[in-house]
């Protein structure tokens, strides 16, 4: 028993091996792209040049203040955020692509025909300043490389 450990170990690491290059071989496919911002007094609205599966939006502020939600449509409301108080907020959007649909080989406890995902994942984020509860500043940031990620599905 003790001498097949290794081999056994020897094998599944060169399996999961196999199977990150090839979620390697998917990103490298998949284009990162440019997501534009605009802002009005109550919402900041990302413009993605293609379409996304989901977008996750969170924002991070002053006094531990922190909202994290994800949504269909790309536009933060920030009225809907319930803001403690007036200041500079961190924001970022992770604009999620699903690649390619795998399934979980692993026994770890979910169902045999359990499936996930290899999803690209496009972040962008920066900051906005409110005054009375409006959006006065923004700065935008983009992140030019892509995360590749293998998950469930929801």
């Amino acid at each position: 028993m003790y001498n097949k450990l290794p081999l056994a170990l020897v094998c599944a690491f060169a399996s999961g091996s196999a199977l990150a290059n090839a979620n390697i071989f998917e990103l490298q496919k998949a284009k990162s792209e440019m997501i534009s911002v605009t802002k009005s007094a109550n919402h900041i609205d990302f413009t993605p040049v293609k379409h996304y599966d989901k977008y996750i939006i969170s924002v991070s502020g002053p006094n531990g203040f922190f909202q994290s939600f994800e949504t269909d449509t790309p536009s933060l409301d920030v009225d809907s955020l319930d803001l403690p108080n007036d200041g500079t907020f961190n924001y970022q959007i992770q604009a999620v692509t699903f690649l390619k649909e795998v399934s979980d080989s692993l026994n770890n406890g979910r169902p045999k025909d359990s499936k996930g995902y290899i999803s690209k994942i496009d972040v962008m984020g920066g900051k906005f300043t409110t005054e009375n509860f409006s959006v006065k500043t923004f700065e935008q940031i983009h992140e030019k490389k892509p995360k590749l990620q293998l998950g469930l599905s929801n």
